[in-house]
């Protein structure tokens, strides 16, 4: 038979090994038109330059439900740029101010430029994790 601590250590085990999902409701999407472009980042080091993952998702309302699958537990950072021409990039005017939507997780902005990566990465570890982002407009 099993002991106890057997039992109890497998089921640490699975737990600390299983993954979750990140689901994040995104609002304030001026036209249904266009794409949303979406990545999420795992560390500082890859943090706007190599996606952990990646979504284009068609935009179809004024709202948006993605949901990203089976991530290990950790911190993450979401970014978002609404694509409403669908030329798969943010647009900007000539001083690089952005025409596009855009938004991070914890409704983080940065004063010129991006904001960091600790002011928005989120923790998913021991539960499914559900953030909302509203998209911003400058």
């Amino acid at each position: 038979m099993y002991s106890i601590k057997m039992i109890l250590s497998l089921i640490w085990f699975l737990n600390f090994q299983s993954n979750h999902d990140l689901t994040v409701n995104i609002t304030n999407i001026k036209e249904p038109q266009g794409q949303l472009i979406m990545a999420i980042f795992d560390s500082e080091d890859t943090f706007l330059e190599k996606p952990f993952q990646s979504k284009k998702i068609e935009v179809s309302g004024e709202s948006q439900k993605v949901v990203f699958k089976n991530l290990p537990a950790g911190h993450y950072s979401v970014s978002i740029i609404y694509d409403e021409n669908n030329n798969g990039e943010l647009d900007k005017n000539m001083i690089g101010i952005p025409k596009e939507g855009f938004a991070f997780s914890r409704k983080s902005m940065g004063t010129f430029g991006p904001p960091s990566y600790d002011d928005t990465k989120v923790e998913v570890k021991d539960n499914d994790v559900s953030i909302d982002i509203p998209l911003k407009y400058m």
